[in-house]
């Protein structure tokens, strides 16, 4: 299993109204946290039993789980108690896919999510992400672009071309 050597983490995080609202910096600690540790992945979801969380921060359980339940009450993460998969929502909106070799690699840790309501999300704004990535790739691609003039009929007949 390969670790990624750097995370972006956009300094708007500053001025996020869900990462400054939320009651203690405990749970800033914890969100910066699921943002950068070594468990992340270029889906932005891993598996964090609470024992590994609690090992690397130094915390007893009960400071971990009440942060992470603020977290995911901000919708900062989405957790599942059942398989310890944690998601940092929105990850894709400052991680995307840059190329293709990292769409597919992205894509295949996104397969293997085992939480059917954590997987749904992350499949969700993968796509969007990666459908946007194409679109910048493939501007004259009507199944990437939404506009009016991009699924004419003059522009459809003028690719064909």
């Amino acid at each position: 299993m390969s670790r990624r050597e750097f995370s972006k983490v956009s300094p708007a995080v500053w001025r996020s109204g869900r990462f400054t609202g939320l009651e203690c910096s405990t749970a800033q600690v914890l969100y910066l946290y699921f943002l950068t540790c070594e468990h992340q992945n270029s889906a932005g979801c891993f598996r964090l039993p609470d024992g590994y969380a609690c090992s690397d921060l130094g915390w007893l359980t009960p400071k971990y789980v009440e942060a992470r339940d603020m977290l995911v009450a901000a919708e900062l993460v989405t957790f599942d108690a059942l398989t310890a998969e944690i998601y940092v929502d929105r990850w894709f909106r400052h991680n995307p896919p840059m190329n293709d070799k990292h769409a597919v690699g992205t894509r295949r840790i996104v397969e293997n999510i085992e939480s059917d309501i954590v997987r749904e999300k992350v499949e969700a704004e993968f796509q969007a992400a990666d459908d946007s990535r194409l679109a910048r790739v493939n501007p004259m691609d009507a199944r990437f672009n939404s506009s009016s003039l991009a699924n004419s009929r003059l522009v459809s007949e003028r690719v064909r071309l």
